[in-house]
């Protein structure tokens, strides 16, 4: 069976629903051309290497913000990866002594072979930043592709095909959300995004 077929989608009233096997997918996405993907798309930050967050292979574009980390490093909070940990910062006693995040999201890019398995991928993350698949050519040019996009609001964005002169270039074939809703709490599932952001990014350092 074929990757993409643990993947469905339908139409309800309330619009396209898409929908996961309890499968993690094993994919070959184009992670070579994050950075080419990154800037068409205009973002500032790290592109991180790729990694699995909520089940889903996704690639962090963040900045990190310095003085927020030297406090954190000096007071002994580096990054906490576990999630159980991360949910008791939103009990009453823990508001005043769990650390602030140490980086900023500028988006979420999902690589995948298949726009349902990029829309899956990016679907958990539309809620905190910026979100984009980046596709096939032919994938990413699809009319029921951009007909999701357009009702969940990831920006979309086609790989060079084989024939083109250039094959590490990137076009942006649909422009989605490029802001979240303004005021959102922060949410330990959030937090927790935060901090294995946080911790990967200081890998790199």
């Amino acid at each position: 069976m074929a990757p993409e077929s643990l993947v469905k989608a339908r139409g309800t009233v309330l619009g396209p629903q898409i929908w996961a096997a309890d499968t993690v997918e094993v994919l070959s996405p184009p992670d070579h051309l994050a950075p080419a993907a990154v800037e068409a798309l205009g973002w500032g930050g790290v592109v991180l290497p790729p990694m699995m967050v909520l089940g889903r292979r996704v690639i962090a574009v963040a900045n990190l913000i310095v003085d927020v980390h030297e406090r954190r490093i000096s007071s002994g909070w580096g990054p906490v990866t576990d999630r159980v940990s991360v949910s008791t910062w939103n009990w009453p006693e823990m508001r005043t002594l769990a650390p602030t995040p140490a980086v900023q999201l500028s988006g979420i890019i999902a690589p995948a072979r298949h726009w349902r398995t990029g829309l899956t991928g990016a679907a958990p993350f539309a809620g905190l930043c910026p979100t984009a698949l980046l596709l096939p050519a032919h994938i990413a040019r699809n009319v029921e592709c951009l007909t999701h996009a357009e009702y969940y609001g990831p920006t979309v964005l086609a790989a060079a095909g084989p024939h083109e002169v250039d094959p590490d270039a990137v076009d942006v074939v649909h422009v989605g959300r490029t802001r979240v809703a303004a005021h959102t709490p922060p949410t330990a599932t959030s937090r927790w995004v935060h901090e294995m952001v946080y911790d990967r990014m200081l890998a790199l350092l």
